[in-house]
């Protein structure tokens, strides 16, 4: 496929290629497979980007429902780890 026919993240030469192959993947309607990549890396973005792609899966399917929701939550837990603490009040 011609380089100039992509568009999107993943797309150019100074991106990363593990989200070059989760673009290709969305863009090909395989977001069982392009979360997949993405679920051995740690930290809140990599698992909010793979919530991200179940629950899309789901509004294209229909189907999935569960292990989007295990998704969310696991990018909820992974958020909380990095929360920095509130100065001030509320």
């Amino acid at each position: 496929m011609a380089h100039t026919a992509m568009s999107g993240t993943g797309t150019i030469a100074e991106n990363d290629p593990l989200q070059t192959a989760v673009w290709r993947l969305r863009s090909r309607g395989c977001w069982t497979d392009a979360a997949a990549l993405l679920a051995p890396r740690a930290g809140a973005a990599p698992a909010l980007q793979r919530a991200a792609l179940l629950v899309e899966r789901c509004l294209f399917t229909g189907d999935g429902w569960g292990e989007a929701e295990d998704g969310l939550r696991t990018a909820e837990r992974a958020g909380r780890g990095r929360r920095r603490p509130r100065r001030g009040g509320l």
